[in-house]
């Protein structure tokens, strides 16, 4: 650890806690701490937490009193994670519908932080968290997950996402001050193209031995490039990929193109960091101090370990808006056994079956799942969203609106649609909008949220990758 490792960590952060009024320092301290105890101690602290929130949601949070109520279920009667299996699942759609409901009733709306997110499913949602839930200890969990990656507080850092304009000048000058300690940098996602590949390579070559943080397909369509143009990148300190699903070919790219073992990451706007791997890579450890994470079948019960089921999870700490037995949308299985690590955590293995295509267009721009920023949809009343290529010059997004519009409503909608997204996609694609009353999900029961229908001969020269497929 460097000398400005050190005064980020027990100056700069501290002092950052201090202004936005949060204790992430202090979580972090606890948790690498406790990343070491027995799983029965970790079981134990996950049990006193489920027994301080349970009584909270039913006193406070209309949706749970009603469930429970009508399950005839004692808030004292679920004390252990095994005991919320007597809830049944919270769906986006469940939230959707009534969001209101979800929210606690004595908990100050002004004191909560709003989130929209679209994930990889298309289904945009809006929620919220309380600044303990999502800054002291998400914020913590992400720190926490870096150090596996051998990654500390101030080393240099590229992140590979979409970039999000703050909601606030306070807001943004907390940003600028983060950027600044955290020495971090960004490479927009959603502007990944032929032309803007190289000033993305350049971030990467003026950076000292930064540490790449990304969505999976944007740092494997970068990866691809330096292979093609024989970029000189210098060493990296390591490089994490989430957001969607890795297949071996990406990672052999980013192997290849980086020089580093790459790390998985698992996490979601509505409960932050979740899972991330360590350097052993026998599956994702799982932040069981502050998250209960179930894997279930179609009927909302919990399966066997080395079973794929749906991935379910409950925050601990998100008293403003509870979700319990949250639906991530996600498929994986809990793995058995310890990590040769030592750390106590339960270790998560997630599927493939949640992925997509990426978007080419004439301009030379490559558009991976996530970067499209579909999470704009959600003040827009869309229940699901799907993107399909048709030529390399013309996208139809398929929506499923939460009601029936007819003639100008639904003219005007259409509108508003290709509005938001002709920016991302580019004036040299037509954009075709589709209501329609239900996208047809996959064999495995997914929805894929991108659907490249180009043959590899219609991509242009240069922007061919095994990516598509």
């Amino acid at each position: 650890m460097s000398a400005y490792n050190r005064v980020v960590e027990h100056v700069l952060a501290p002092t950052l806690d201090l202004v936005r009024g949060t204790s992430t320092m202090r979580e972090l301290t606890a948790l690498r701490e406790s990343q070491w105890w027995p799983f029965d101690r970790i079981l134990d602290l996950q049990s006193a937490r489920l027994r301080r929130l349970m009584p909270y949601c039913y006193a406070h949070v209309p949706y749970y009193r009603r469930v429970m109520d009508e399950g005839g279920i004692n808030p004292t009667d679920i004390t252990a994670p095994e005991d919320l299996a007597r809830l049944p699942v919270t769906t986006k759609e469940k939230v959707r519908a009534e969001s209101d409901a979800f929210l606690a009733e004595d908990f100050p709306q002004s004191h909560l932080l709003r989130g929209r997110t679209s994930g990889s499913t298309g289904t945009p949602l809006e929620f919220f968290s309380t600044r303990e839930a999502r800054m002291s200890h998400g914020f913590a969990r992400a720190m926490r997950a870096r150090e596996w990656a051998g990654l500390h507080p101030g080393d240099p850092t590229v992140y590979v996402t979409k970039g999000r304009a703050a909601s606030s000048l306070p807001e943004a000058l907390l940003r600028a001050f983060h950027s600044r300690l955290e020495r971090s940098s960004l490479i927009d996602a959603t502007r990944i193209s032929d032309r803007t590949l190289p000033a993305a390579i350049e971030t990467i070559q003026r950076t000292d031995r930064p540490a790449l943080i990304g969505y999976t397909s944007a740092i494997y369509i970068i990866a691809r490039y330096i292979q093609e143009t024989g970029a000189n990148i210098p060493p990296v300190r390591a490089v994490v990929y989430g957001g969607e699903p890795a297949h071996d070919f990406q990672l052999e790219a980013i192997r290849s193109s980086f020089g580093v073992q790459p790390l998985s990451k698992y996490s979601s706007f509505e409960n932050y960091e979740i899972a991330m791997e360590c350097p052993c890579h026998r599956g994702m450890h799982i932040a069981a101090e502050d998250l209960i994470v179930e894997i279930v079948d179609d009927k909302g019960h919990p399966v066997s370990a080395g079973t794929k089921g749906r991935v379910l999870v409950t925050n601990l700490h998100n008293f403003g808006m509870p979700l319990l037995r949250y639906d991530t949308g996600d498929v994986g299985s809990l793995l058995t056994g310890q990590c040769a690590c030592g750390r106590g955590l339960p270790l998560l293995a997630l599927s493939l079956a949640r992925s997509g295509d990426i978007l080419y267009t004439p301009s030379g721009k490559r558009l991976s799942p996530l970067s499209l920023g579909a999470s704009r949809l959600a003040h827009l009343q869309v229940r699901q969203v799907q993107f399909v290529q048709e030529r390399l010059d013309r996208v139809v997004i398929r929506l499923v609106p939460t009601q029936t519009l007819h003639n100008e409503d639904a003219s005007a909608f259409k509108a508003r649609v290709v509005a938001l997204f002709a920016p991302v996609l580019g004036d040299d694609v037509t954009i075709e909008v589709l209501l329609v009353e239900r996208i047809q999900p996959t064999a495995a029961g997914k929805h894929r949220f991108v659907i490249s229908e180009l043959g590899q001969d219609e991509i242009p020269s240069g922007l061919q990758t095994r990516g598509h497929q």
